[in-house]
């Protein structure tokens, strides 16, 4: 069975108070939430290795580390930065019309100093390790809406399916973050709600869906938005 979600939710269904799900929803929250992509990512920018004294293989928050750079790459001190890398074999990772890759936040750093090879940066957070290798990404700051929409009568004629969560994370509680194969080109914007449904009945014509819960829009991309769960009944 796959869940799906709705741009409403069954009359019946109360609007929680909290927008942002039963757990105290923080943005580093959402920006630590993989991302699913269409097509494999062709990064410019690379961390070059850990600058530690101990030869440390990885960087977590307050470390450094090297960048490696090429002309006119346009580094300069202040400038922030999300570190990224392919989830599972960059070999396997799904083509362009293969369907949805992961690509994952391993935190964000902020550029210190630079010469003519190198640039130096500082970990602000770290979701994972951050590793030599890994890719840069311009950093947003997620904003978490203050409000959600209200609800509407279902419209079963447009159903949009749950991706994966973190670490490929397939099943979801009160509170988790996953995204959904739906963003800004399908008009989604932040804090539209969602619910969540599944087909107990394999698609037996006039058998009713099951509905399992609620989600808010915490941060919609141009194919893809990521939610938070704020309500579950399963």
């Amino acid at each position: 069975a796959t869940a799906v979600l709705l741009a409403a939710v069954p009359a019946s269904a109360q609007a929680p108070p909290n927008v942002v799900g039963s757990r105290t929803l923080q943005p580093w929250m959402v920006a630590c939430t993989d991302m699913p992509v269409t097509a494999k990512p062709e990064p410019r920018l690379t961390v070059k290795g850990v600058h530690d004294r101990d030869t440390r293989l990885l960087a977590s928050r307050g470390g450094e580390v090297m960048i490696g750079r090429f002309p006119d790459d346009g580094l300069a001190p202040g400038q922030r930065y999300a570190v990224r890398r392919l989830q599972g074999d960059p070999k396997t990772f799904p083509r362009q019309g293969e369907g949805f890759g992961a690509v994952r936040t391993a935190g964000w750093v902020t550029v210190t100093a630079v010469n003519e090879w190198n640039a130096l940066a500082v970990v602000d957070l770290a979701c994972d390790g951050i590793n030599p290798g890994d890719y840069l990404d311009l950093y947003t700051e997620p904003t978490l809406p203050a409000t959600a929409g209200e609800m509407m009568p279902p419209d079963f004629s447009d159903r949009a399916n749950v991706l994966e969560g973190t670490d490929s994370k397939a099943m979801f509680g009160d509170g988790d973050t996953l995204s959904i194969n739906r963003g800004t080109a399908h008009g989604v914007v932040v804090g539209a709600r969602y619910a969540f449904y599944r087909d107990r009945y394999d698609g037996k014509d006039g058998m009713p869906l099951y509905h399992l819960g609620d989600a808010v829009v915490v941060e919609p991309g141009e194919l893809t938005s990521k939610v938070v769960v704020v309500k579950t009944v399963d």
